[in-house]
C-alpha cells in the first residue's frame, strides 16, 4: 500500500484494479492536451473513472502512477 502523500510514480505502488479505467485515464490525459480540461474530465467521467481519481490526475499530475508496460502503446 502506498503511504499517504507518497508519489504514485513509485514502481512498487501496485497495479491498477481496473485496466479499462486506467486506459480511460490515459486517453483523457491525451484529450486534455488537445481539447482542454473540461473535455478530459467529461470523457473520464463518462468512462466510469471515479471523480476523486479524475480530480487527482488533473490537479496533482505528480501523483500519477506510471503506466504499466502492457498499458503503453504496442504493449
Amino acid at each position: 500500500m502506498t503511504p499517504p502523500g507518497a508519489p504514485m510514480t513509485d514502481p512498487d505502488a501496485g497495479s491498477r484494479p481496473d485496466r479499462s479505467k486506467a486506459i480511460a485515464v490515459e486517453a483523457g490525459l491525451d484529450l486534455l492536451k488537445t481539447e482542454g480540461r473540461a473535455a478530459a474530465a467529461a470523457f473520464m467521467e463518462d468512462a466510469g473513472v471515479p471523480l476523486a481519481v479524475i480530480a487527482r490526475v488533473l490537479n496533482e499530475p505528480e501523483r500519477r502512477r506510471l503506466p504499466a508496460a502492457d498499458e503503453l502503446p504496442g504493449g
